[in-house]
């Protein structure tokens, strides 16, 4: 199979997994945001700290990934099946932590980030019911970790679309209160949530241990066993991307807490247009996680060049994707908020922010896909200390364009769009010159 398969065969079912992600987010607010305008600050505010936890999962996670194509590249299929039985049990100690923090602390997480009634209500009492989601999520992270990092990403995409089409036929029966169960609004869309996650993980776990095309059978009686000493190569090479988005998130904290004082439905225009930007990012996403897992199987196989070659493909298509998207956005701004809302008045505030979020676009595209080849080369750390940078930038930059030259919500969007120009340049010129002047080594562990 050439690279260009290879890459759309990864890369397309992760698309049409995260776009019906995305469908299923959209629903949700759709649904709420009919009912009270105020749910969207709610969800926003609630989303911001759990998306921020579940990246750190993904992050510990893409260690797995990692380390199993990288086996798979050196032909080291018994190698690749151990990590893959150590991570079950490793990569779900972090998601229990995170629950038992949300479910008892979440009602003063918000008031730090400066949450007022009754949004801080309903934001507490979403992110209480949807905090046990977490207590699968490192189960089905490893899952989908260790598919991709063989390279079949089929079985995620059907367990993600199973996952969300029940989610949105519970969304519309818990949050309306239809089929005799009461009106739940808000709360019913988080327990819809819980239960539709927890569905498609027994789809995930079964085709690993059962499925006889994949390069090797994980046993359970080995991930019952928990090697801890091998996990701990998966930790030492997943951690830095787990606080690389710990650190985005500090960051984005900031910006929350800060629109919180310019304003109470600020934070949920933020969240609003970010997310439909994030379309684009689903979309190219599936590129990026193909460039990180073919760039390790490449660099496992001691083939550096080859590695950096399916990288800058899977930067071309990401880039056509920006390209559809910024029309889209750009010809019918009102009409795409409209769908969310029927509030004239928010819609037309909006619609600007949706145009320039489709620029910033291009930028993060860079960024993200360099990044998910840097770290398929087993470079992990060098995306760290990248976004320490931006973590510094992002409030410290947001804060002066919003208080002291008064651009309010505009200062934040511009913030962002300088965050991801100078780091894509930063990530785009170390992928590039890593087969030359900085060669990326794949990462060595001791087994």
């Amino acid at each position: 199979m050439g690279n260009t398969k290879k890459i759309f065969a990864i890369a397309v079912p992760i698309i049409i997994q995260q776009f019906s992600i995305h469908i299923q987010i959209w629903v949700d607010r759709a649904m709420l945001g009919q009912i009270n305008p105020e749910f969207f600050s709610a969800i926003g505010n609630s989303l911001v700290p759990y998306n921020a936890v579940t990246f750190i999962i993904f992050g510990i996670c893409s260690g797995t990934t990692i380390l199993v194509a990288q086996s798979i590249g050196a032909k080291d299929y018994a190698l690749s099946r151990r990590y893959a039985e150590c991570s079950f049990i490793g990569n779900s100690i972090f998601p229990v932590i995170a629950f038992l923090y949300f479910f008892f602390c979440s009602s003063w997480m918000f008031k730090v980030m400066g949450v007022q009634q009754p949004i801080l209500e309903y934001a507490s009492n979403y992110i209480r019911i949807i905090s046990f989601s977490l207590f699968i999520l490192g189960i089905a992270s490893t899952c989908g970790s260790i598919l991709q990092g063989i390279g079949f990403t089929k079985m995620i995409m059907v367990a993600g679309i199973i996952s969300n089409v029940l989610n949105i036929l519970l969304d519309w029966i818990l949050i309306y209160g239809k089929f005799g169960f009461p009106r739940m609004e808000i709360e019913g869309a988080a327990l819809a949530t819980i239960i539709s996650n927890s569905a498609a993980i027994p789809f995930l776990f079964i085709y690993i241990l059962k499925r006889k095309k994949i390069p090797f059978r994980v046993k359970l009686g080995n991930i019952i066993k928990f090697d801890f000493n091998l996990y701990k190569n998966v930790f030492k090479i997943g951690l830095p991307s787990g606080a690389e988005f710990a650190f985005w998130s500090v960051g984005n904290l900031f910006i929350v807490s800060f629109l919180n004082r310019i304003d109470i439905l600020a934070t949920g225009i933020y969240t609003l247009v970010f997310s439909l930007k994030s379309l684009s990012v689903l979309l190219y996403l599936g590129f990026g996680k193909a460039a990180m897992t073919l760039a390790a199987q490449k660099t496992g196989g001691n083939e550096h060049d080859q590695a950096v070659s399916i990288g800058f493909k899977c930067l071309n298509y990401s880039l056509i994707i920006c390209v559809a998207v910024t029309i889209i956005f750009c010809i019918f701004p009102k009409g795409i908020l409209g769908m969310f809302t029927s509030e004239v008045s928010f819609i037309s505030f909006a619609s600007p922010f949706l145009i320039f979020s489709a620029f910033i676009m291009f930028p993060q595209a860079v960024n993200i896909v360099t990044g998910h080849g840097i770290r398929g080369m087993g470079d992990t750390k060098w995306m760290f200390y990248s976004q320490i940078f931006g973590t510094v930038l992002v409030p410290s930059l947001s804060y002066v364009l919003i208080f002291i030259f008064n651009l309010g919500l505009w200062g934040v969007f511009i913030t962002y769009f300088a965050d991801e120009f100078v780091r894509g340049i930063i990530n785009l010129l170390r992928f590039w010159k890593g087969r030359e002047v900085f060669l990326l080594k794949p990462f060595k562990i001791k087994v």
